[in-house]
């Protein structure tokens, strides 16, 4: 297992893989977004962002008074006027550079009433990052980070809060039962699980289940993962039934992937798995699914991931590997839960 060097500290024999996430150091969204290295300084987008010169910086506070009175968000008039508004106090509050542009997506319903939604993007130069607030609807406050409420099932709103629609998977969308993995094509963990998954699970349960497979490149402590996952998603554009035989062979040459040769073994692996080289050397060279792996990314952060591998089964978080009498019993529980609706 690898841990950054600013992670708290543990055994290292722990079932899982810990580095850039809510937990760790930083990685310029430059590095996620144009490029394939990493950097212990660097910062994507997470719970604390802020920019500076060309440099995205960090909010330091969860919730943002925008005024003291009342506004309503009713037209679309009103609804610009409140996007200014949070542009300007944002760019004023953390000094944002004069060269860097912020924009504020339209506002859009948010699942807990008496919010809305509003994407930030603030851009320098080449260096651009994004970062969701709600933001009340009387137009007095921007939140920064989740909102949980109290009087609901929290394993449902985890499920809202991940995407089933157009992602890689394994089984009928219909399945009883949904197991969601963040996985880092780099972590040793991982692939003895994609193992797990593939020669025990899947017999085991067949049409019961479906597995989701999401990426969450370390990009911090594993200097491929990244190019990986991009390759990963490529595939999965290319042609959808060839992208579970990629993903496991990927994980089988794990060991003997290098970085400096990472791109030429993943478009070797692609061809093995029946891929056309063409189209996924195409893909990679352009970067093409990159915004899908940042998605998810940012959606595993949301949801609280740190490590890999992390699963969510029917809602239920489940970090690090298990043993698989115990995801057996996981999975077993949820069928149970599920006849009983």
């Amino acid at each position: 297992m690898e841990r950054s060097a600013t992670l708290r500290k543990g055994s290292a024999t722990s079932p899982e893989c810990v580095g850039a996430s809510a937990l760790s150091g930083y990685a310029r969204e430059r590095d996620i977004k144009s490029g394939f290295h990493s950097s212990k300084e660097a910062l994507i987008l997470r719970p604390n962002f802020k920019i500076k010169l060309g440099i995205l910086l960090a909010f330091s506070v969860g919730i943002l008074a925008l005024c003291a009175q009342n506004h309503s968000v009713a037209t679309s008039g009103s609804d610009q006027a409140l996007r200014d508004k949070i542009a300007n106090y944002l760019r004023q509050r953390f000094s944002v550079a004069k060269t860097a542009t912020i924009q504020v997506s339209p506002l859009r319903p948010a699942i807990f009433p008496g919010f809305e939604l509003a994407t930030v993007t603030v851009q320098d130069g080449k260096n651009q990052a994004s970062q969701e607030f709600y933001v009340s609807s009387d137009g007095r406050y921007l939140i920064q980070g989740n909102i949980y409420g109290l009087n609901s099932d929290p394993r449902m709103e985890v499920e809202r809060m991940i995407r089933t629609e157009g992602e890689p998977s394994v089984g009928p969308a219909n399945a009883p039962v949904t197991i969601v993995e963040y996985a880092d094509l780099e972590c040793p963990m991982c692939a003895e699980m994609q193992q797990f998954i593939e020669k025990q699970l899947l017999p085991r349960y067949g049409d019961k289940v479906r597995v989701i497979f999401k990426e969450y490149p370390l990009f911090n402590v594993h200097p491929w993962a990244v190019e990986a996952a991009v390759a990963d998603e490529c595939a999965f554009e290319i042609d959808p039934s060839k992208f579970l035989a990629y993903r496991s062979l990927i994980f089988e040459n794990q060991k003997s992937i290098q970085k400096d040769t990472a791109t030429q073994q993943l478009l070797d692996l692609g061809a093995q798995a029946g891929l056309d080289r063409t189209k996924l050397s195409a893909c990679l060279s352009a970067k093409s699914s990159l915004p899908h792996v940042r998605q998810d990314f940012q959606e595993g952060e949301k949801l609280g991931v740190a490590s890999t591998p992390t699963f969510f089964i029917n809602g239920k978080m489940i970090p690090g590997a298990m043993p698989p009498e115990e995801f057996f019993k996981t999975v077993d529980q949820a069928l149970a839960e599920t006849a009983k609706k």
